[in-house]
């Protein structure tokens, strides 16, 4: 019996090790044609900022190549994600009961799509609005911004990928907590640890100042607190169905 299951635990191995490969395979696809889209993917992001009347300026000789494949990597990193989500789904496929795959089959592309909107989200509205924020601080304080690319392009990697993930996070726990796996007494209890951990994503994604932390924290704290109401939603429904 113990052989059996260690077989089994390798054949589990095994296969999750197919999948990544295939996910890293894929990744490195886009990468590349990402990186021949790199001229494109940079006068995108020069004509959006311009919208916001700010210039992105090189400080460095390496920095173009730099800025590429930067770009690059975000470009894959996006793109390649319902891929990854899909192997994920494969692998835990086998695992879960026809009524599960039926109710996560019929959800994960909205999973899907809420990782986009939330990059979008974080592009058109958050770096936006922060930009401009900072920029009229420095205004009032009679200082002039000038923005290195470099800088620039990091800001936007370090806004937009955590953004893409946060925008999962209330249709996650609504399929999670549909098959039980979590619920709402469970995140209440972890409440005060998610904020803790909010706080130190927000200070991650922006420069150390309370306010710019604050500007990042108030987005990431309503979607828990969406995440939160939505188990409780599914539990009361649960329960009435019982």
């Amino acid at each position: 019996m113990k052989r059996n299951r260690d077989f089994e635990f390798f054949d589990h191995l095994k296969e999750l090790r197919r999948k990544f490969v295939y996910s890293l395979i894929f990744f490195i696809i886009l990468l590349i044609v990402s990186f021949c889209f790199a001229p494109q993917i940079v006068h995108f992001i020069r004509s959006t900022s311009s919208s916001m009347s700010i210039d992105l300026n090189i400080f460095n000789v390496t920095d173009s190549l730099y800025l590429y494949l930067r770009l690059s990597t975000l470009s894959a990193m996006i793109f390649s994600m319902p891929f990854f989500l899909w192997q994920l789904w494969l692998f835990v496929k086998p695992g879960l009961e026809k009524k599960e795959i039926k109710f996560v089959r019929r959800y994960l592309p909205v999973v899907i799509f809420l990782f986009f909107v939330g990059t979008a989200f974080a592009y058109f509205v958050i770096i936006p609005y922060y930009v401009m924020f900072s920029t009229k601080l420095a205004e009032a304080n009679g200082l002039e911004t000038i923005i290195g690319a470099r800088e620039y392009i990091d800001f936007i990697v370090k806004t937009v990928w955590p953004f893409g993930l946060a925008f999962e996070l209330p249709m996650l726990i609504y399929i999670l907590s549909a098959i039980g796996i979590v619920n709402y007494r469970l995140l209440t209890a972890v409440r005060g640890y998610a904020y803790i951990v909010l706080m130190i994503v927000s200070a991650f994604l922006t420069p150390p100042d309370p306010v710019s932390m604050g500007i990042m924290l108030i987005p990431l704290s309503i979607l828990f607190e969406s995440s939160v109401w939505i188990a409780r939603k599914n539990e009361k429904k649960r329960l009435s169905i019982s």
